[in-house]
């Protein structure tokens, strides 16, 4: 099969896939896994509605946008990320702690209509602000953009966990702002299309699937109290993760990966928390991203989600 990811495979965020690869999680159900990475979701939509591919990972937000306004067969299969890994760095200068900080606040992005620039838009959202009162400005993504809120041009921006680790560790002055803590958007699941769900073939690849990834969450969650020494160590074998060549930041970043993988304890592993979902939904309805009178639960199903372990 092949599994499409959004996220570089440069990232602790994709951790539990490389895992089950290096590990042999895939092999034990059975399962030749080919990782691509795509440039943005919309790629991987199109590739899993037409059957070239048979599972994306990819947000929430981008999931129900596609299903929304643009008919997309997508069915959410499961839930890895419960709490979204986005995160927005600031400076003691001017502190982005909570939404309401962010009135009148300059922010970077990555780019113009994305999963970052919807994100800062449910934000302000949560707290009344209009989005039109902060204004925005395409930045990079390395650590070295940091630069542009210690010189004022920015007040912050937004970034990856590894990135806004990364930097916290580097400047004693550096803010971190956690959307999902205050948001229920940011959520990363499995996506596959109508089509694909509905055939019994498939059905029983997307459960091995999943099945090798609950594995691997499993095995980093117990390797949690060795500081994941096991866990780095095969992910360094084959892949270039540049956050695991800080020990700090490694250990860090998959303490909070593991926060969120296992969020509402093993029952829950890779299903969708039912509540978060429709709260997201509709958040972005009332911020008119979606129309607000669908039903956003006929989107998903846990039937491929393993037991409990």
């Amino acid at each position: 099969m092949t599994f499409l990811s959004v996220i570089p495979l440069t990232s602790t965020s994709v951790a539990s896939e490389l895992l089950a690869e290096v590990n042999g999680f895939y092999a034990k159900h059975n399962l030749n896994v080919d990782i691509q990475v795509t440039q943005g979701s919309a790629p991987s939509i199109n590739t899993v509605i037409a059957g070239g591919a048979l599972i994306t990972r990819i947000g929430d937000i981008e999931t129900m946008l596609a299903i929304a306004t643009a008919d997309a067969p997508l069915v959410n299969v499961g839930a890895l990320e419960k709490a979204g890994a986005l995160r927005f760095v600031s400076s003691t200068r001017r502190p982005l702690r909570r939404p309401e900080d962010f009135a009148g606040a300059t922010m970077g992005l990555p780019s113009t209509g994305g999963t970052s620039e919807r994100t800062l838009d449910l934000v302000l959202a949560s707290a009344g602000i209009a989005k039109e009162d902060v204004p925005r400005q395409v930045v990079g993504l390395a650590p070295g953009t940091y630069e542009l809120v210690k010189q004022g041009r920015i007040d912050g921006y937004v970034v990856s966990l590894d990135t806004a680790l990364q930097v916290a560790a580097e400047n004693d002055d550096a803010v971190v702002f956690a959307p999902s803590d205050f948001i229920s958007a940011g959520v990363q699941l499995y996506a596959t299309s109508r089509d694909q769900a509905e055939d019994p073939r498939k059905q029983e690849t997307i459960r091995r699937f999943l099945a090798a990834i609950a594995d691997s969450v499993r095995f980093i969650e117990a390797d949690r109290a060795n500081d994941f020494a096991e866990t780095i160590r095969l992910l360094k074998s084959k892949y270039d993760i540049p956050s695991l060549n800080n020990p700090t930041v490694a250990v860090e970043a998959l303490n909070v990966y593991i926060d969120s993988w296992t969020a509402g304890g093993p029952a829950q592993l890779l299903r969708t928390d039912r509540d978060d979902w429709q709260a997201t939904y509709d958040l972005m309805a009332e911020t008119e991203m979606i129309p607000g009178d669908l039903d956003p639960l006929s989107w998903l199903t846990d039937e491929f989600a393993p037991a409990p372990a």
